[in-house]
C-alpha cells in the first residue's frame, strides 16, 4: 500500500506528534509498504532525511505562524496514494485534505492550545474546517477514547473513534547506567538531576518549573532541560540568575534521549495540558519516577502515586512540594516507583500492539 502521513512537525523538531508519526512510518516501511511523510520545511534548518527508511517531503509554506503553515501544494503531491493518515492538528495543511478523494485516517493527538492572534485564528478555523474533515474521515484514532470525548469535537464524531494507545520502544527506553561524560554535563554526576524534556511552548510550563527551582534551592538538585523551540531565549533569560539550571538543546536521537532519562533522579511534566505525554511514558519505561501536573490524561498514568507524584496544575508551591518529597525518598523507594512504571509501560504501550490495530484501521 502507498501511504501518505501528513504532520505539521517532524524530526529533527522534537514533539509527540512527530515521534508517533516517525514510529508508524518506520514500521510500515519495514513491513513493505511505500510510505511518504509530508511536513513543513522550516528556515535555517539542516535536514538529514536520507537516514529514514521512508521518503520525507518538506513543504515550504506560503505563510507560516509557529507550527502552522499554509501548504495548498500538498493536494497535488498526494496523487497516486492509496490512503492519507493525518496527524491532527495541522493548521494550514489539514484543510486541503477535504478536497481529496483519498480515504483519510486521522489521529487526533490533542486540542490545539493557542493564545492571542494564534488563538483567534484557531477559533475561526475550528468553526468550520475540522468538522468537514472529520465527517469525511474513514476513522479517527484517539490515544484515549475518554480523553477524545472531552475534546473540542469528541462528542460530534464518537461513532468514528478507534482507540489506539501510543507505543514506547522498551528496547531503547530501558533502565541502564548513563554516561554523563558522553552527554555533556559530566560535572553533574553527584547531583540529583530533575529532567524536563519537550518543546519549549507556553503550555508545557517550563516557567513553572524554573520558579520551583528557585524555591527548591536544596543545593544538590539541578534542572536539565532537553528541548528547543520558539521560547528558548525567553526561558534562558528567566533562568539567568539560577546556577542550578542547564539547557542542553534538542535531542532527536532516541538512544541519547534514553541516556538523559537514565541520568535523572526524576522527570517532570509540568504541562497545563497533555493528551498522552510520550515524555512521561518514555521516562517510566526507563524506570524513572514522574512528577506530573494533575491534568486528566496524566492522573491515572502515575497510578495514584505508585509510579510518580501528582501536583496541582499551575501551582509552583504544589510542584515544589512534590519535588521535595521525591528528593527525600530513599533510592530504593524511587527505584520501586520506577519499576512499577516500567511494568505498566511494557504491559500497555507496545508498538507491536499499536501497529496491529493501525493496520486493521487501514484495512491491510
Amino acid at each position: 500500500m502507498k501511504i501518505a502521513h501528513v504532520v505539521s512537525t517532524f524530526l529533527p523538531h522534537v514533539g509527540g506528534m512527530g515521534v508517533v508519526c516517525y514510529n508508524e512510518a518506520k514500521r510500515l516501511a519495514e513491513s513493505g509498504h511505500d510510505v511518504t511523510v509530508f511536513t513543513l520545511k522550516y528556515p535555517r534548518t539542516i535536514y538529514d532525511d536520507k537516514k529514514f527508511p521512508f521518503k520525507v517531503v518538506r513543504l515550504k509554506p506560503l505563510v507560516r505562524l509557529g507550527d502552522a503553515g499554509l501548504v495548498p501544494q500538498i493536494l497535488n503531491n498526494l496523487n497516486g496514494f492509496d490512503l492519507v493518515h493525518l496527524h491532527y492538528p495541522f493548521y494550514g495543511g489539514a484543510e486541503w485534505l477535504c478536497f481529496s478523494n483519498l480515504p483519510t485516517v486521522i489521529t487526533y493527538h490533542m486540542d490545539a492550545q493557542a493564545e492571542g492572534l494564534k488563538g483567534m485564528i484557531s477559533k475561526i478555523y475550528d468553526s468550520f474546517w475540522p468538522k468537514v474533515l472529520f465527517s469525511q474521515a474513514k476513522k479517527i484514532i484517539a490515544v484515549d477514547a475518554n480523553h477524545f470525548e472531552n475534546t473540542k469535537f469528541g462528542k460530534l464524531f464518537s461513532d468514528k473513534v478507534v482507540e489506539i494507545q501510543n507505543g514506547v520502544d522498551t528496547s531503547i527506553f530501558n533502565p541502564h547506567t548513563a554516561d554523563l561524560n558522553s552527554l555533556g554535563p559530566a560535572h553533574l554526576k553527584d547531583k540529583n538531576i530533575i529532567l524536563f524534556v519537550g518543546n519549549l511552548l507556553p503550555l508545557k510550563r517550563l516557567d513553572l518549573l524554573l520558579d520551583s527551582m528557585k524555591l527548591l534551592a536544596d543545593g544538590n538538585s539541578v534542572l536539565v532541560v532537553v528541548g528547543g523551540g520558539y521560547e528558548l531565549d525567553k526561558y534562558k533569560e528567566m533562568s539567568k540568575d539560577l546556577n542550578n539550571v542547564y539547557f542542553v538543546g534538542q535531542c532527536d536521537n532516541p538512544e541519547k534521549l534514553s541516556d538523559y532519562y537514565n541520568a535523572a533522579t526524576c522527570v517532570v511534566v509540568p504541562s497545563d495540558y497533555e493528551s498522552f505525554s510520550l515524555v512521561a511514558a518514555e521516562a517510566s519505561a526507563c524506570g524513572k519516577p514522574v512528577v506530573t501536573s494533575n491534568t486528566p490524561a496524566m492522573v491515572g498514568r502515575v497510578s495514584g502515586g505508585v509510579s510518580g507524584l501528582v501536583f496541582e496544575k499551575g501551582s509552583v508551591e504544589s510542584l515544589t512540594g512534590a519535588l521535595r518529597k521525591i528528593m527525600t525518598m530513599s533510592a530504593e523507594e524511587r527505584r520501586a516507583m520506577g519499576e512499577y512504571g516500567r511494568e505498566e509501560i511494557k504491559n500497555k504501550y507496545s508498538w507491536d500492539k499499536h501497529m496491529e490495530k493501525l493496520k486493521k484501521v487501514y484495512g491491510i
